[in-house]
């Protein structure tokens, strides 16, 4: 398991529920393993209390399972869950980034450049997991640029299913493809074509559907 430094704004139930959140989406928390609040709590260097608010916060999402007696399971990889969180985000996300179009300045363009340049770097590099947070920040832009970070934290949570899904086919399949799917959208944006953006968006977000029979034959224990 992965451990990152608190921040001095979070709370010790806010940081226990971003790195176990973290853990269990960049798989260091593998489907089907079970989590314990001991440990956890030691590792991290708090109380047992709020990491099991954590917990119960995450069983709420179905991506934990609360086992009486026995202690907390990551849930296996529901594929119903991960087309219910791409359904949400393909909904919102999309809205947001035809807003993009209409507010996006010079540097907002120049910021999005500089994102899918170092996408690029980090692919060649085979770092996945620098990609992974390049590959968000460039998601998480949109929001930011449209004045909509509420939006962003709301389909985060949910979007956990689908974050899980989206590592796994980046270590199965051509990175390439999703910094090509970031430029058209970008070069979408740059032309303020609010259709087109919105065409190369869901084109991006429904290419989940492309990969499950490749990352289900890859990882078939992962799957529910």
């Amino acid at each position: 398991m992965k451990i990152t430094e608190k921040s001095g704004r979070e709370s010790n139930h806010d940081y226990a529920l971003r790195v176990i959140k973290e853990n269990i989406e960049n798989l260091e928390l593998k489907p089907g393993s079970m989590i314990s609040e001991q440990e956890i709590a030691s590792n991290l260097s708090i109380s047992r209390t709020p990491v099991h608010e954590a917990l119960q916060e995450l069983a709420k999402t179905r991506i934990v399972e609360i086992l009486p007696q026995r202690g907390s399971l990551v849930s296996l990889i529901d594929m119903k869950l991960v087309d219910e969180a791409c359904f949400i985000r393909a909904n919102i996300e999309s809205a947001v980034t035809e807003e993009v179009c209409e507010k996006a300045g010079p540097k907002d363009i120049d910021a999005l450049e500089e994102n899918i340049v170092l996408q690029e770097f980090y692919f060649k590099k085979q770092n996945y997991g620098k990609f992974m947070e390049f590959d968000n920040a460039f998601h998480r832009a949109m929001y930011q640029i449209s004045d909509k970070m509420l939006c962003y934290y709301t389909v985060q949570l949910m979007n956990i299913h689908h974050n899980r899904f989206r590592t796994l086919s980046l270590q199965s399949s051509n990175a390439n493809r999703i910094i090509k799917e970031h430029r058209s959208i970008l070069e979408a944006i740059r032309k303020k074509d609010v259709k087109k953006t919105r065409e190369e968006f869901l084109h991006h977000i429904n290419r989940t559907h492309i990969d499950v029979a490749e990352v289900q034959a890859k990882y078939p224990s992962y799957f529910k």
